[in-house]
């Protein structure tokens, strides 16, 4: 008989498997170019994938002996290490905006991914603490609440970047106010599931273990962590579905060039492609020759 937790994974499973397909799709949709935010995406779900395996593994082939294993310092790491391909996910979309958010912005939202991934560092070095063991439960050491703390700083600048962005909406074409308005509506579950990650790491203070990432409530990890990451990768997945693909932005880009510009832009690429033929082909029999004429001065 599978346990409650079970279930979820179960079912967590197979949404993250369907969320990783689409995922794949949504980065060769829109191109290299534009495909960030949809590669973290996989990463999350692989993420995500990987910890209900072994969670399930560890819960269903040894369940008198779940609390304080290697699988399950392993499910602890990446439950709360998964953050951080989402919060790189925000921020990309974020950064696929123009003119609403601004040079500046748009370094900020870059120089965002250093303390993630060393938040990141920070709850992998905490995870695999022989402190995290000690106890009946998994147990947040010091480096897992600093990587935390980190979470939320990011949070907020990251809260702060939207508020920015969303102020300058009236600079925002079509696909800038989707994007605008999928990350503000995520804004609330993303809130919950860092709030979630607050209680885990410092509920030491309070003395209960009802947030505890293996042996809390499951209830409260559903609603708090589980199911808001499910709306929030939804909520870009549904973005990127109907955001214009690499040859509609290819066709636009050509609907608004004038016939000039589109035929000096050929004239430019010819150019380009028989220089290339000419230095492939000329420059080597130059080269030839000039040895070959020294060769015979010195002769």
């Amino acid at each position: 008989m599978v346990s409650y937790g079970g279930v979820v994974n179960i079912v967590t499973l197979v949404i993250y498997f369907i969320y990783c397909c689409l995922s794949f799709y949504c980065a060769v949709r829109h191109g290299l170019g534009r495909s960030t935010p949809w590669i973290c995406l996989i990463v999350l779900s692989l993420c995500r994938l990987t910890q209900v395996s072994i969670d399930l593994a560890a819960t269903e082939l040894y369940p008198n002996d779940a609390p304080n294993t290697a699988l399950e310092s392993g499910v602890a790491i990446l439950t709360e290490l998964a953050l951080t391909p989402l919060f790189m996910a925000t921020s990309s979309l974020l950064n696929t905006t123009g003119r609403p958010k601004g040079r500046r912005m748009q370094w900020l939202l870059i120089l965002l991914h250093i303390p993630l991934i060393v938040s990141l560092i920070l709850i992998v070095a905490g995870g695999i603490d022989p402190d995290s063991d000690i106890g009946p439960t998994f147990a947040a050491t010091e480096a897992t609440k600093a990587g935390v703390a980190l979470y939320c700083a990011c949070f907020v600048i990251l809260i702060w970047a939207t508020a920015v962005i969303s102020a300058r909406l009236y600079l925002a074409n079509s696909t800038e106010v989707q994007i605008l308005t999928t990350v503000v509506i995520s804004m609330p579950f993303f809130l919950v599931d860092v709030v979630y990650m607050m209680c885990f790491a410092f509920e030491s203070f309070w003395g209960t273990q009802k947030f505890n990432i293996i042996s809390g409530s499951v209830t409260i990890q559903l609603c708090m962590q589980v199911i808001m990451e499910y709306i929030i990768v939804g909520l870009y997945l549904f973005l990127g579905m109907g955001l214009p693909d690499k040859a509609a932005r290819l066709r636009e880009q050509v609907a608004e060039m004038d016939s000039d510009e589109i035929a000096s832009g050929f004239l430019w690429k010819m150019y380009e492609c028989l220089s290339a033929v000419v230095a492939l082909t000329v420059m080597p029999a130059l080269l030839f020759a000039h040895w070959m004429l020294g060769k015979l001065l010195r002769s």
